[in-house]
This record gives structure tokens, sequence and C-alpha cells, in this order.
């Protein structure tokens, strides 16, 4: 019997418990909230000026929307 017959493959300074912590520990504080999708039209020219808006913020449409939504006050 070989004295290598116990190695297995992977790191051997992590143990699956630390791997498991550590993922734990990368995990945002806060759950994340489920996601929907909002959907609607408009002319070309509202949505390039929402574009432009947006671009001059340094922001795409959907966090400039997003931060629009969230200035209102909680109802």
């Amino acid at each position: 019997m070989s004295k290598f017959s116990s190695m297995t493959p992977g790191r051997p300074s992590q143990s699956p418990d630390a791997k498991a912590k550590l993922l734990e520990s990368l995990r945002d504080e806060a759950p994340q909230e489920k996601l929907e999708r909002v959907n609607f039209e408009v002319p070309a020219s509202k949505k390039t000026k929402l574009k432009i808006i947006a671009a001059k913020k340094g922001m795409t449409v959907k966090e400039f929307l997003t931060d629009y939504i969230d200035s209102f006050p909680d109802e």
C-alpha cells in the first residue's frame, strides 16, 4: 500500500467545512429581494431622452430608474 493512497484531489488546506464557511462569509448580509421585470412601451424620442439623461449621470437606464423609484417616500 502506498503512503499516498489516502490523498484526495483539491486544496489540502481547505476542508469542506472551511469552504462552506468561506462561501457563507462572502454572501450579502441582507437577503436579496425577488426581482420582477417592468416592461412598457414609450415613443423612441422619450427612450432616447431617458438614455441621454442617464448617461449624463454616468448611469444605466435601469440604475437611473431604480434610483428614481428609491427617491419616493415610503408609504
